[in-house]
Formats: structure tokens, C-alpha cells, sequence
């Protein structure tokens, strides 16, 4: 049987956990900005499904961004012609969040 490695979910998803110390408030606020600045650049559409969920979705990526009021998760989704990219992307993305969500201390 042929096994392609671009179906392998672990390859397709970009997963990242980042602790803050914004509040939960605070937070909102800045993944409100982060979601708004990437429909403009990138044609992403974002909408919250909660006070805490965000779900995005764009050509070739889908995925959702939770908070609360000490941590924010990213989950992202990327299709088949974003594999090649995969590493790059995700380095981009911690860097893009770094700019927007400080780091907790320690």
C-alpha cells in the first residue's frame, strides 16, 4: 500500500502553546489584533466562537486559537500545497506571536 507522508495529520498541523501575563482580557485584545492584522495581509477570515475560541480560515489553512486567562493555544491546519513551507511558516508564527503576546517570566 502507498503511503503518502503529505497525509500525515502530524506533518499538517502546526500546534503552539504559549504562556502570558496579560490576563484573559488583555489577551483577547491582542488575539483580536493579531486575527484582524492577518485577515488584512493574508484574506484570512477569523470569527470568535467564544469569549475564549477564535476559528480562522483561509486558502490553504483552517485552524483555532484558544485563551485563557494564563495561556493561549494555536492549533493550525495546513493544506497539502503549505507542506513545503510547514517549518518556515511555523517559525514565523512563534516570531509574529512574540511581537504581539509577551512571553510569561519564567
Amino acid at each position: 500500500m502507498f503511503f503518502s507522508s503529505a497525509l500525515n495529520p502530524d506533518l499538517a498541523t502546526i500546534e503552539i502553546e504559549r504562556r502570558h501575563h496579560l490576563g484573559l482580557a488583555a489577551a483577547r485584545l491582542a488575539a483580536e489584533a493579531i486575527a484582524a492584522d492577518m485577515d488584512e495581509r493574508f484574506a484570512l477570515d477569523y470569527e470568535w466562537e467564544s469569549n475564549t475560541e477564535l476559528t480562522f480560515r483561509g486558502a490553504g489553512v483552517r485552524g483555532v486559537l484558544q485563551l485563557d486567562d494564563k495561556t493561549l493555544f494555536l492549533n493550525v491546519h495546513l493544506g497539502l500545497m503549505l507542506l513545503p513551507v510547514r517549518q518556515v511558516l511555523e517559525q514565523e508564527i512563534h516570531e509574529y506571536i512574540d511581537q504581539w503576546l509577551p512571553c510569561a517570566a519564567g
